[in-house]
């Protein structure tokens, strides 16, 4: 299955993030940041690939600083990059 996850910075950024994208009714989970992205919060927040422009646009707007927003599929081991959006 393919998803979006989104990188923040620091944890309480994705907190605050998770906040703002479940007032506009987009389920998002907490999950362990993929290894292959480098210098960033060891949480992301994954969500429906769907929502990507959404949520770039919500957080985008609120100012709240991440890293990037990906795309990924679940495997199992994990999550694997497959770009970026």
């Amino acid at each position: 299955m393919i998803y979006a996850i989104i990188v923040f910075y620091s944890y309480q950024h994705a907190i605050l993030c998770e906040k703002l994208l479940k007032q506009n009714n987009i389920s998002v989970e907490f999950i362990s940041t993929p290894r292959s992205i480098l210098n960033s919060c060891s949480h992301s927040l994954k969500f429906k690939l769907e929502y990507a422009e959404v949520v770039k646009t919500i957080v985008q707007r609120t100012s709240i600083p991440y890293k990037g927003i990906f795309k990924v599929e679940k495997e199992y081991s994990g999550y694997k990059v497959i770009g970026a959006i």
